[in-house]
């Protein structure tokens, strides 16, 4: 919804935004840089954090049921995790954060796309990472979190490729870190 604000600011400059799941997408589209979620760690992309987003278990309301049931520690062993396109570097962060080991079950999901991820876990798929971007869901209880265990070093990265910016790009990504600096101010 903010992008009004951007167009206002810059007459004249399009943008194309392209969907963008993993860093190595950027191979096989001609963009200037993407936004992806994740803990770091892009090896051979140059990455700068955006935004910090600590990340917790989430799940609907009947798999909650599920994992108060059986407890958090056996239920991320025996419900499916449902993986970003970072694969499972989220869910092994959130482990160690937790003192338990890496060990899920055989029918864990890996869905790059957020979208589906977040419809997935609303349609009781399996337990994700979520961090405030879906607050919505949070606050009319579609999604409950599971644990005040968070991953510290999640958020929005900037991955950046290897080719020159645009001008256009960089007054998007100028306009991007400025919106975040507003947030935070009032936050």
């Amino acid at each position: 919804p903010r992008l009004t604000r951007f167009f206002e600011a810059n007459p004249g400059i399009s943008l194309r935004i392209e969907p963008i799941n993993s860093v190595s997408m950027l191979k096989s589209v001609h963009v200037d840089m993407a936004v992806l979620w994740g803990i770091g760690g892009w090896e051979g992309h140059k990455c700068e954090l955006l935004l910090s987003l600590p990340a917790v278990p989430t799940a609907n309301r009947a798999v909650a049921d599920q994992v108060t049931q059986l407890g958090l520690a056996e239920a991320v062993k025996q419900l499916p995790l449902l993986g970003d396109s970072s694969g499972d570097a989220g869910w092994r962060a959130w482990h160690a954060a937790a003192g338990l080991p890496y060990a899920p079950s055989r029918s864990s999901l890996t869905i790059p796309d957020s979208n589906s991820r977040v419809q997935a876990v609303v349609d009781g798929q399996g337990i994700a990472l979520w961090d405030d971007l879906v607050a919505p869901e949070f606050d009319d209880e579609t999604l409950v979190r599971l644990s005040d265990i968070r991953v510290e070093n999640a958020g929005y990265f900037v991955i950046f490729t290897d080719r020159p910016m645009s001008q256009g790009a960089e007054a998007f990504l100028n306009w991007l870190r400025a919106e975040n600096d507003r947030s935070e101010r009032r936050a």
